[in-house]
């Protein structure tokens, strides 16, 4: 059975046309269709309920507008179905390619419905449109590894193997089917060219909101490298800014301001990728795990200090130069050896 979960927010207008359509396009293919609705205020949940008289629809009425994604994990565990798709009530998601869909997913574990493959389309946006929608799958394709062969990452209309759907979603993320794909053990994933049609009735969704919650769902599904990276660029302004304040209002020699800096440094970014790239991979206690960060960045430490001294010292190079070069040295030894002995 396929369990076709709906979030909706003012969708009224749209339900009676979706859901013939539905019901059409899956003829003689049992099917559910749970409507998850923010409590719409016109009177979408109701108009539902009437609709479930004919056609097989559940409905779950949430208190208030609780975010798109955790609409589509509530309707996720509700179904009944061992597949699931997900869809908008909006239609700009054609019905009619539920079955095509359903005829991939039987050989496949994730289908996704693609504006960006060949025969896929989008109809009726403006150019800025169209660039966030392809700049945004750019970044997806570029910081998250698993899904840099997938054409349309943020596709909000795909199905899905029950089994492929991992517990700890997390609900914050405007497009899950990013985080799916990028959670995922399933690799049989195909792609079902569609064109995006013209919304009929209701509003969009995307707003400027939804683009922050987008740039923070990519940073926390990508990499730890390059959450690692990130980090580090702060900590080098950690760095570099205490250094200009010892070296240079308070007056201490190079040497002592770069350590004091380094060390600055060290534990602002050993917090911030404790509690951010490598969350839930500590062994041991806080200070331990401190301890063994310092460890493991000790090559790193005695490079940067060391360049930093050299460069200042022998060659003249200016005290906050310096350090930056030796920042740049120790980077990618104290990436290496922090995964492998602080958060492995």
């Amino acid at each position: 059975m396929i369990s076709i979960v709906i979030p909706t927010f003012n969708e009224k207008e749209n339900l009676k046309e979706l859901l013939r359509r539905i019901d059409s396009s899956l003829s003689g293919i049992e099917y559910e269709v749970i409507i998850v609705d923010d409590n719409s205020p016109d009177g979408t949940a109701e108009e539902a309920l009437k609709l479930s008289e004919r056609y097989p629809v559940r409905v779950m009425l949430r208190a208030e507008k609780l975010g798109l994604s955790s609409a589509v994990l509530d309707g996720m565990k509700m179904a009944r179905g061992e597949v699931i798709c997900v869809m908008d009530a909006d239609l700009q998601h054609p019905p009619e390619l539920l079955r095509e869909l359903y005829e991939r997913i039987l050989e496949n574990e994730i289908v996704i419905a693609s504006r960006y493959v060949k025969g896929g389309s989008v109809e009726g946006w403006s150019p800025l449109r169209k660039f966030i929608s392809r700049a945004s799958i750019l970044l997806a394709r570029l910081l998250i590894p698993k899904v840099r062969r997938i054409r349309d990452t943020s596709s909000g209309y795909f199905m899905i193997r029950r089994e492929c759907i991992d517990p700890e979603l997390n609900p914050r993320g405007f497009k899950i089917l990013l985080e799916i794909l990028a959670k995922t053990e399933c690799t049989r994933i195909y792609e079902v060219p569609y064109s995006f049609g013209l919304r009929r009735s209701g509003e969009s969704k995307l707003g400027l909101g939804t683009m922050i919650n987008y740039a923070l769902q990519l940073l926390e599904l990508s990499s730890p490298f390059i959450r690692f990276s990130i980090i580090g660029a702060l900590g080098t302004l950690v760095n570099l800014l205490s250094l200009y304040v010892m070296r240079y209002l308070i007056g201490f020699e190079h040497e002592l301001a770069s350590i004091i800096a380094i060390e600055i440094s060290l534990l602002n970014n050993f917090t911030l990728n404790d509690i951010w790239t490598f969350r839930k991979r500590r062994r041991g206690s806080f200070l331990s795990s401190l301890l063994n960060y310092h460890i493991a960045n000790l090559l790193g430490i005695i490079t940067q200090f060391s360049v930093s001294m050299s460069l200042y010292r022998f060659i003249g190079v200016e005290s906050i130069l310096s350090q930056f070069i030796g920042i740049i040295v120790g980077f990618i030894v104290n990436y290496s050896l922090s995964k492998r002995i602080v958060w492995w």
